[in-house]
């Protein structure tokens, strides 16, 4: 039985304990980390303004390496690789890299990509990701609890693919973004390479509604932490409302997840604001001709609309697309829909969050008759 452990932290000026109560316990559980190297890989999207809820706060990065240095830690380092900036970039705008710094704390861009071999059975064989994580005894996984067009919540699990390089990226986007099913099954693949020994989620101030770049706080005031990233992903998208999680349904299917049990300080936490669900009308063409799936991915799936309101016309949106299928135009994107694969990499890496999921009329009448016929038989 997997243990899950949460805490509660009004903000983040003194989160120290908070975080201490559901990372000491990992530690325990993995024999101690004393005389070892760690590796922190934290979810740093993009730092664009103070306190951007797209990251990691700054306040539990710099905890946890303590928390892990006190430990008896003989290195901690923290690797990632951002949309745009460098790890020091960040690290320099948020205000901690110096004090990173003053605490031995080895910070870098991943460079070193490469196939990694794994006995686990996996789906996706030619999958490169970053091979610094080889080097070290443990790996610590710091999520931040946010909503996410294409998974609905981006958790431990989805923070991994960071370890994939950027351009690689975009191209698994391509290869698989339109069907989410795929690429839940290639971050599971991605798990099952790196399979986290450390996992903290970062639910302070979560992010809901227009994620996982831009979308709005709402504070839920906990941490949450277990030695299982799946667990943890579980627990936590329960916690939240989200009690069908793609992830973990595919999880499920491949016989991954565990039973666990939640333990500490347990929030009673309000469900988030989700996206609209680029999949969910998906499935129901899987078992028709090509020529009607596509067309009932084109007109049911939810699609990139532009606030012209918020875009700046800096064109971060045409360089992030995978597909190539949005140009710039007089100084606006412009969607090409028939080539778009819903991967909404233009959402996430918008830094005015003018890019939002919009849900076709067709979609939103089949909801509204599903809703109707669940009441119905409900009754």
């Amino acid at each position: 039985m997997t243990t899950v452990y949460y805490s509660k932290s009004a903000d983040y000026q003194d989160c120290r304990a908070a975080i201490e109560a559901v990372l000491l316990p990992q530690i325990e559980e993995r024999g101690g980390v004393q005389g070892k190297s760690v590796m922190l890989k934290p979810n740093l999207l993009a730092w664009r303004r103070p306190d951007d809820i797209a990251c990691v706060h700054p306040a539990v990065i710099v905890e946890t390496a303590k928390i892990f240095k006190a430990a008896g830690a003989s290195k901690v380092a923290l690797l990632e690789n951002p949309a745009v900036q460098t790890v020091p970039a960040i690290l320099q705008a948020m205000g901690i890299l110096d004090e990173l710094k003053e605490l031995g704390v080895y910070c870098e861009t991943f460079k070193n990509y490469c196939r990694q071999e794994t006995e686990e059975k996996v789906r996706f064989h030619d999958l490169e990701i970053a091979a610094e994580f080889k080097e070290y005894d443990f790996v610590c996984d710091i999520c931040k609890v946010k909503t996410h067009a294409m998974m609905t919540l981006t958790l431990c699990v989805k923070n991994l693919f960071g370890l994939v390089n950027g351009s690689a990226r975009l191209g698994w986007h391509l290869a698989v973004g339109r069907d989410f099913e795929q690429f839940a099954d290639l971050l599971l693949d991605l798990y099952l390479r790196v399979k986290p020994d450390f996992n903290i989620a970062d639910g302070v101030i979560c992010m809901e509604g227009n994620g996982p770049g831009s979308g709005n706080p709402a504070e839920r005031n906990f941490f949450a932490g277990s030695t299982d990233s799946l667990a943890l992903d579980r627990s936590v998208a329960e916690l939240l409302g989200v009690k069908d999680l793609l992830l973990i349904q595919n999880a499920g299917k491949r016989n991954l997840c565990t039973e666990y049990r939640n333990v500490g300080d347990i929030p009673e936490a309000l469900p988030l604001v989700l996206p609209d669900p680029p999949g969910i009308m998906l499935s129901w063409g899987l078992t028709l001709p090509p020529g009607i799936r596509e067309w009932m991915r084109k007109t049911m799936l939810s699609r990139p609309l532009l606030d012209p309101k918020k875009c700046i016309g800096c064109g971060m949106c045409e360089r992030m697309c995978p597909p190539h299928s949005l140009k710039m135009k007089n100084g606006n994107p412009v969607f090409h829909l028939d080539t778009c694969i819903r991967c909404y990499c233009c959402q996430e890496h918008c830094p005015k969050g003018a890019i939002v999921s919009k849900k076709t009329f067709l979609m939103k009448s089949l909801e509204w008759i599903e809703k109707r016929l669940l009441r119905r038989h409900r009754d």
